[in-house]
């Protein structure tokens, strides 16, 4: 009798194992809109036995245009795109039944109602990586305190001068943790998105390029409201946080795509000044990324852009429409541009222009459009400099950054219909933690200083043509970061770039990281990271991040806020209703 008992008891479990059927709905239960925002709805049976009937209701109402499809013999799917909701609490529900019987699910979406708008124009400042601690540092080194009694003699500009303020929160729609693909798309969409996704929902699909999709702030304003969009990187120009606001896709990789998107998709910014022209030459072009022939320097023109390779061409463009790209890859470092100007890292691009240049530009192209613009500005090689562990590189992008909200923020003071945002899309493990008595030479232990002996450190000595302080000083800040390699600490920063690890020259389960053997002969103090083997420099982190809003609509941003409702707010500034067309 026993053994019967257990054999039913397996036969029962292998039942449950084989009938484990799974539905999925996108967009996902919870999920908030702005009325008229398009989505594509997508639902997915997954374990489906020999399917017999399925029910799709919205609202009470059966759903009709539903395309049905089979991507694997024990699936079953539906999707149907470009939809929108009127202002409200919706309810979707799915039936379905097979041979292991009925499967059902809910979801349930809030479209928030339109509001009156206070602003005409938004300027979205993004610094990738901008944590609270990182914009702090660059507080520290940009306006030291004075040594006679501790206090501060100035604050960045993006600090000063508040209209609202919040610290965000970020998480991905499958982790904790965020990079900046997912990040950037929830403040172009208000949707949690899976890291490495562009405005996408999951699906069960291999293509990455067919994922149902959530319509941005910059595709909704343009459509409906008639408003001009820009689009400003010092990164590779199809990197994740520009490609966010102009482009769909499950992989970020998605380079070749995303570029083509910028000239064909729904946004088709009206300016856009970039790093990165590999990813817009053709194939036969050298340096390029493509698989084609396709060459956008010169096709978009044929679209009626103006398009500039340097600062110089920038400075002299006029035209209401304007295309820009200014390295090969990644813009440099300010300090690389402009303090340091070796050939390592500039190579043949030497007139490449500041962030301020390009803001400035970029607004005095897209303000004569009548009806307005949205402007998205990201300072992107802040986080491309945390990454390897080179903070005074970062930092000083931040000071770069910090000079174009100035410039921003003037021009909000005589178009007061200008809302201005400074934000991040994530954050980095930086912290400040002393300083750094640098007559001492690099990798020095003792010559770190804490609390009282830290003293006061002596940036802003000596200072460059922009008035911004120079990195070599004789006491500097001691920083470190918590995510971190195996790597060889110098506390001090160099002309030359370089990484913080390299190859261990092995395969497969062996392969892994060490120590840059050049940054470690320099004199540094070897440290011990806590991140896996296999990882070659810091990640991002889960630390909260700044929000500093200045001009109309700035009241909607305060307190604790999750990045997702950060759309929302500049919505709610704009008035969007995109149920309008135009």
């Amino acid at each position: 009798m026993q053994v019967m008992k257990y054999l039913l008891g397996l036969a029962l479990l292998a039942s449950t194992v084989a009938s484990a059927a799974s539905l999925s709905i996108y967009p996902y239960d919870g999920a908030k809109f702005v009325p008229g925002q398009r989505f594509d709805l997508r639902i997915e049976a997954e374990n489906v036995q020999e399917l017999k009937d399925a029910a799709v209701t919205l609202d009470g109402r059966p759903v009709e245009g539903l395309v049905r499809t089979t991507s694997k013999p024990t699936s079953a799917e539906w999707t149907l795109r470009s939809q929108s909701l009127p202002t409200g609490l919706h309810e979707l529900k799915v039936r379905y039944t097979d041979a292991n019987g009925e499967v059902t699910k809910t979801a349930r979406w809030y479209v928030v109602p339109v509001v009156a708008p206070r602003a005409k124009n938004v300027i979205l400042f993004i610094g990738d990586g901008l944590g609270w601690n990182t914009v702090n540092a660059a507080r520290l080194v940009a306006h030291p305190y004075n040594p006679a009694n501790g206090n501060a003699t100035g604050q960045l500009a993006m600090m000063s001068d508040l209209s609202g303020m919040a610290t965000v929160t970020t998480s991905s729609y499958d982790s904790a943790m965020a990079d900046s693909a997912n990040t950037a798309s929830s403040i172009a969409t208000g949707q949690k998105i899976q890291v490495n996704a562009l405005n996408v929902y999951p699906d069960n699909t291999a293509d990455s390029l067919d994922n149902p999709r959530v319509e941005t702030i910059t595709a909704m304003v343009k459509r409906s409201m008639g408003k001009s969009i820009g689009i400003v990187s010092s990164a590779f120009g199809v990197d994740a946080t520009p490609a966010a606001f102009a482009s769909y896709t499950r992989r970020r990789g998605d380079y070749q795509a995303i570029a083509d998107q910028y000239f064909k998709g729904d946004v088709q910014p009206d300016v856009l000044l970039i790093g990165g022209s590999r990813d817009f030459i053709p194939s036969t072009a050298p340096g390029s990324r493509r698989k084609d022939a396709t060459d956008w320097i010169t096709d978009s023109q044929k679209q009626g852009y103006t398009f500039v390779s340097s600062r110089t061409e920038l400075n002299a463009a006029g035209g209401n429409k304007l295309f820009g790209l200014f390295n090969i890859d990644n813009i440099p470092s300010y300090l690389d541009r402009a303090q340091y100007q070796t050939p390592e890292a500039l190579g043949d691009f030497k007139d490449m222009p500041y962030l301020w240049d390009s803001t400035k530009k970029a607004v005095e192209t897209l303000e004569k459009n009548p009806n307005g613009f949205f402007l998205m500005v990201e300072a992107g090689m802040v986080d491309k400099y945390e990454h390897p562990l080179d903070w005074q590189r970062a930092i000083w992008d931040v000071l770069e950054l910090d000079k174009a909200v100035e410039w921003a923020k003037t021009y909000a003071k005589s178009h007061p219909d200008t809302l201005v945002l400074v934000t991040a899309d994530h954050a980095h493990s930086l912290s400040v933690y002393g300083t750094y008595d640098a007559a001492k030479g690099p990798g020095k232990r003792e010559a770190v200083g804490v609390y009282e002996a830290a003293g006061f450190p002596t940036y802003g000595d000596k200072r460059d043509a922009n008035g911004l302080p120079l990195p070599e000083t004789s006491r500097t800040y001691a920083v470190g970061f918590a995510a971190v390699p195996d790597y060889c600490e110098t506390y001090l920063g160099r002309r030359v770039f370089l990484d913080p690890t390299v190859s261990n020259g092995q395969t497969g389960a062996a392969a892994g990281f060490l120590p840059n053997p050049k940054l470690c002969q320099e004199g540094a103090v070897t440290r011990t990271g806590n991140l896996p083997p296999s990882a070659n420099q810091g990640v991002h982190t889960a630390d909260p991040l700044p929000l500093f809003a200045f001009g109309p609509g700035s009241e909607n941003f305060f307190g604790m806020m999750d990045q997702t409702d950060l759309f929302f707010s500049m919505a709610r500034a704009l008035g969007l209703d995109a149920t309008r067309t135009r």
